[in-house]
């Protein structure tokens, strides 16, 4: 659970608050919910069922006289030496049986605790590590949070009317109203988007003042439009306005470091092609850094078709590409080149003799040597690490990173701080918008399978996409493996199929992708491994199973792998459970395609941790943080910016400066 020491352990905040004001009387008590019963337990028996195990059974009256049947599959230790009568507090459902009252399985306190009589922290658990243990242990500590140094400045305490550090600790863990206890998530909260504020901004602040431009280079607007002119497509206003952040950047006197945040389709790709290109021709290298091999390949490929069509006299014959993965101008680096390739590309690299280069982590080698990089696009730039993202920019050149991520402004900008930001909110003319419907029941789930199969008759192809790799006893959700079996043998046993999963060696999940795009196989069935960047044009359905599972902004980047021809593309959100309250949430992926509304939607309805992942999208999981209040993130901001002002080395905030070094870096 990642608690090592006792300062960790009083860093464990619980997740929510149970109230366990005791009820004593019938009139007190509300059916069908939690309750805290406080009265005397008159009768305790245990009795053996057919299978030979022992259940314990009890009566409780309440003060008022009312009895409450008690049933306890397996009886609590604290009973089993009890003398009869006892008061005493039991926690559990209450529900009227054939006109009695009865409560199963509930928790037994003998006396009043932390337990109970008040507000009670709940935790997030890791068994066997519950709540009960956490509240236990913690309280008995939480004199020792008077040694936790205060790391926020006074001025901005008393600025923001915020409780100190170890009042905020306490009041965390057993408030005594829930007021006190969002007050103390408010303090807890401002601190961690503060510090994450003064981490980024140090670097940029740092950056701006130490590094200087080797490569500050002018553009001609002429020059942009004989470029632009020569695209068989025109550039949204959107992707003109990002072209125009790069290039002013490229003039400024500090290297740039921008994020270009594009929903998927958006055209974000021709947008560093064309700064790359505009680097080149001022006599410089540049390299496009992808995080997985088909990525690559699919960016190399569309490079070269770029490349043709503006720089026509530089490329070489197709037969050369395929005979070394490099042409006078571009060339492919990755981990499936052969050896000899690898050398003839690097020599090449090193003597300034290559202006173009995409590549996998193979870029990243020690022996891969540049002469004069000037910019490095950086492809889903959370899937690489904050070390392999900064090799790039070693040299000060320029960085612009991208992600299709649908992140809300305001948590872009706290989170990726240190870069400048450009977005891409506006589609390119003639996408048609995909058609999205929940499918909940068996006569819409028949009507479906049958519109596949047209589909398919149709020539077209089909993700399927599963939430599990393998059957699992602790969730109820489709898996892959007995999917594809499905699929294969039931569904569509005419038709060809074929899965994948993040298991697999990425040498096998590239082949299958391939042969996907090649069109050897009608449907491939999948984890979330196809959720970023591989682009199947001739794909025009979607289905995605226990939908209810994974959170709109993921759902909005598996159907962003659809919908990138002229056809008309459908997406289908499979509910697992039918009852599921969520199918209202899901309702937002029917009535929109916009990534930035549903990723709004998302945030509020699930939060920020649960959206943001580390795994999904390299955002930290913050434990108080509301990224909702966009005011509080300013504000941070402003502090941040006022304090690194005064003392960008933080030295006369030393307890500031020990947290800033001593934290992990998320991103």
């Amino acid at each position: 659970m990642g608690i090592v020491t006792v300062q960790d352990l009083l860093n464990f905040f619980p997740r929510a608050l149970e109230s366990t004001e005791s009820a004593s009387s019938a009139m007190q008590l509300v059916l069908g919910e939690k309750n805290t019963l406080e009265g005397t337990l008159q009768s305790f028996t245990k009795e053996r069922t057919r299978a030979g195990k022992y259940i314990g059974k009890g009566v409780m009256v309440l003060d008022d006289g009312t009895t409450v049947e008690v049933v306890w599959f397996q009886i609590p230790y604290s009973l089993k030496k009890v003398v009869l009568p006892k008061r005493l507090f039991l926690i559990g459902k209450v529900e009227r049986n054939y006109g009695k009252l009865k409560i199963i399985n509930p928790e037994v306190h003998l006396d009043s605790n932390v337990h109970v009589g008040g507000l009670r922290p709940v935790y997030p658990e890791s068994a066997p590590i519950n709540s009960k243990w956490l509240r236990e242990k913690i309280s008995g500590m939480l004199t020792l949070t008077q040694e936790f140094k205060d790391p926020l400045p006074p001025e901005i305490l008393k600025a923001e009317n915020l409780m100190d550090l170890p009042s905020a600790i306490k009041k965390i863990h057993f408030p005594k109203s829930t007021e006190e206890w969002f007050e103390a998530k408010r303090r807890l909260g401002f601190q961690e988007i503060f510090e994450i504020q003064v981490r980024v901004l140090q670097a940029k602040f740092y950056r701006e003042k130490v590094h200087q431009n080797p490569y500050q280079v002018g553009f001609d607007p002429a020059i942009i439009k004989q470029d632009l002119a020569k695209l068989p497509f025109t550039l949204t206003n959107h992707q003109k306005k990002a072209l125009l952040d790069v290039l002013e950047d490229f003039k400024k006197d500090r290297p740039m470091h921008r994020l270009l945040q594009g929903d998927v389709g958006s055209g974000k790709t021709i947008v560093a092609f064309l700064a790359a290109l505009h680097m080149v021709r001022a006599g410089f290298q540049t390299a496009i850094l992808a995080p997985t091999e088909i990525l690559a390949q699919q960016h190399y490929a569309g490079l070269l078709e770029f490349v043709k069509r503006v720089m026509p006299e530089q490329i070489e014959s197709e037969s050369t590409l395929i005979a070394t993965e490099a042409t006078e101008q571009c060339a492919l680096l990755t981990g499936s080149v052969t050896a000899k390739n690898k050398k003839i590309i690097k020599d090449k690299l090193r003597q300034g003799q290559l202006p173009f280069l995409v590549g996998t982590h193979a870029i990243l080698t020690e022996d891969t040597v540049f002469k004069n990089l000037a910019l490095a696009v950086v492809d889903e730039q959370h899937r690489f690490g904050v070390r392999q993202r900064a090799l790039l920019a070693e040299n000060n050149a320029h960085v612009l990173a991208m992600t299709a991520t649908p992140i809300p402004r305001s948590l872009a900008l706290t989170i990726y701080g240190d870069q400048d930001l450009s977005i891409i909110g506006e589609k390119p003319a003639g996408r048609k918008e995909i058609i999205t419907r929940i499918v909940a029941d068996s006569k819409t789930e028949t009507m479906c399978y049958r519109f596949i199969e047209d589909q398919i008759e149709k020539g077209r192809q089909i993700f399927w996409v599963c939430p599990l790799v393998d059957e699992s006893d602790s969730i109820e959700a489709k898996n892959v493996l007995a999917e594809f079996v499905r699929i294969n043998e039931q569904l569509f046993p005419q038709r060809r199929v074929e899965y994948l999963h993040g298991k697999m060696k990425p040498k096998e999940k590239d082949a299958i992708m391939q042969r996907f795009k090649a069109h050897e196989f009608d449907i491939l069935v999948s984890t979330s491994v196809i959720e970023v960047g591989v682009d199947i044009p001739n794909s025009t359905v979607m289905v995605i199973e226990n939908s209810e599972r994974f959170g709109l902004a993921q759902l909005h980047q598996f159907r962003g792998r659809i919908g990138r021809n002229d056809y008309q593309s459908y997406c289908f959100l499979m509910v697992g459970d039918k009852k599921d309250k969520s199918k209202a949430r899901l309702q937002a992926m029917e009535r929109s395609n916009d990534g930035f509304y549903l990723s709004e939607i998302d945030l509020k309805l699930r939060g920020s941790g649960e959206v943001y992942g580390l795994k999904q999208s390299g955002l930290p999981d913050l434990k108080c943080a509301d990224f909702t209040n966009v005011e509080a993130m300013q504000s941070a901001r402003e502090w941040a910016t006022k304090i690194l002002e005064k003392d960008l080395t933080l030295e006369s905030y030393p307890r500031l400066k020990r947290r800033i070094e001593s934290e992990t870096v998320y991103f």
